[in-house]
């Protein structure tokens, strides 16, 4: 049986890298998915800068899940702290690092290590202070399936301009691997109003996940049922058939920018 179709995007992010200090990146990730299933959603400001107006993202619940998983009930926790501060992704960071320990770490050891032991894909070792991962035989397999996908995602952005069908099957059929790449935010906009096309879904729910007209922060359930069920909730899968993201693509960059400044900090291994 294949892990890879149910791996979750902070367990591809992991298993990516087990020894290296990836959990911004896998909360990143995670937070990601959860805007894609409208769990969450991005408001974007126009706020003045030292030589022009800049865009800043502001990170909000959507919608109140029911039965989340644990990882997701923690970062719903995170987001809503935040918002508390305004929102911006620079007070989703701080409050993850409270949450989460210096470089969030607590993330990754909490909640994604286990699981990917309990897969069979990770085993754990320790060396004096030092926790270490091996992959097993099995996680060695869907490691390099991993690193397969992650080519065929730079062949979906080469595509998306010259033929946007043929790239949105590609990233349909490549699912939550598209949301781990690095190059994703320069190319989130065009990929998304592909996977739209393909999917003809034709008046989406404008603003779900950003609300370019200054909504109010409060306001976040207009056009979204106020529960989602998680029972049918597949972190292994994304959709962006279904939405009008506008100027999402800003908001994206701004996204990324402030949880990879965030999580910059490199390290191998894990102390106790």
């Amino acid at each position: 049986m294949s892990n890879a179709a149910a791996l979750s995007p902070a367990e591809k992010v992991v298993l990516l890298s087990p020894n290296t200090a990836k959990a911004m990146a896998a909360i990143k990730a995670t937070l990601l998915i959860m805007l894609t299933k409208g769990v969450l959603r991005i408001e974007q400001t126009e706020e003045p800068g030292f030589f022009r107006n800049k865009t800043v993202a502001h990170l909000c619940v959507a919608a109140e899940p029911k039965e989340a998983p644990p990882e997701i009930a923690a970062l719903l926790a995170v987001v809503r702290a935040a918002q508390a501060d305004g929102g911006a992704i620079k007070d989703v960071v701080k409050h993850a690092e409270k949450a989460f320990g210096p470089l969030c770490l607590q993330f990754t050891l909490k909640f994604v290590m286990p699981a990917l032991i309990a897969r069979g894909l990770l085993v754990e070792k320790k060396i004096l202070f030092t926790r270490l991962w091996r992959l097993t035989p099995a996680g060695d397999i869907e490691q390099s399936r991993l690193k397969s996908e992650l080519f065929q995602v730079n062949d979906v952005f080469k595509l998306v301009k010259s033929d946007p069908a043929q790239a949105a099957a590609l990233a349909a059929a490549l699912g939550t691997t598209i949301l781990i790449s690095d190059k994703l935010p320069k190319h989130f906009k065009p990929l998304a109003d592909a996977m739209r096309e393909r999917g003809d879904a034709g008046g989406g729910d404008a603003g779900l996940f950003v609300a370019g007209d200054g909504a109010h922060q409060g306001d976040f359930h207009h056009g979204l049922a106020s529960t989602i069920d998680f029972s049918s909730f597949d972190l292994g899968s994304f959709d962006f058939s279904s939405f009008d993201i506008g100027g999402f693509d800003a908001a994206v960059s701004s996204f990324d920018a402030g949880f990879s400044d965030g999580g910059s900090h490199g390290g191998d291994g894990h102390h106790s």
